[in-house]
């Protein structure tokens, strides 16, 4: 178990294929994740509206308030978990300070502001929308861009 402590994670080479494969996993749930939200919500902003609240003339409900707190509850867990592992993967990476930290801030950031920004939409406002939408594309993004660095560092890069 000590070389999940080491710095140098090209010192094992089936780390460095353990690392690989679980950030390829990862960039794939990332994906999945973006296709499962444009299918339950839509891939619009106006059709996250019309999920969210309904739209009368077309008869379409509006989401139950038990529906939104399932999708919070298991997403946000989902995406908390997979985030984290990136984030603790991209720590043991040859990246600057900065670098680092402008990824993690980013990332975790946009996670927490997408979901708060979801229930401002239910409880308060409709331009919150464009937040849950648009930081929910953000920290997809930042997600899968430290997952190809990771990629990239660890199976291209043999340092």
């Amino acid at each position: 178990m000590k070389f999940l402590v080491s710095k140098d994670i090209h010192s094992n080479p089936n780390f460095i294929l353990l690392l690989g494969f679980y950030a390829l996993m990862l960039l794939l749930y990332l994906i999945g994740d973006l296709f499962y939200l444009s299918h339950f919500f839509g891939s619009s902003v106006e059709e996250v509206l019309f999920t969210l609240k309904g739209n009368p003339d077309e008869y379409v409900e509006a989401l139950s308030l038990m529906s939104l707190l399932e999708h919070l509850h298991i997403s946000l867990f989902l995406a908390v978990f997979a985030l984290f592992s990136i984030m603790a993967i991209v720590l043991r990476m040859r990246l600057e300070h900065n670098h680092k930290g402008f990824i993690i801030s980013l990332s975790m950031a946009s996670l927490l502001l997408s979901f708060l920004s979801l229930l401002a939409t239910y409880f308060l406002a409709e331009f919150f929308v464009y937040g849950f939408f648009y930081l929910s594309l953000l920290w997809h993004f930042s997600g899968a861009y430290a997952l190809v660095i990771i990629l990239l560092q660890v199976w291209f890069k043999k340092s």
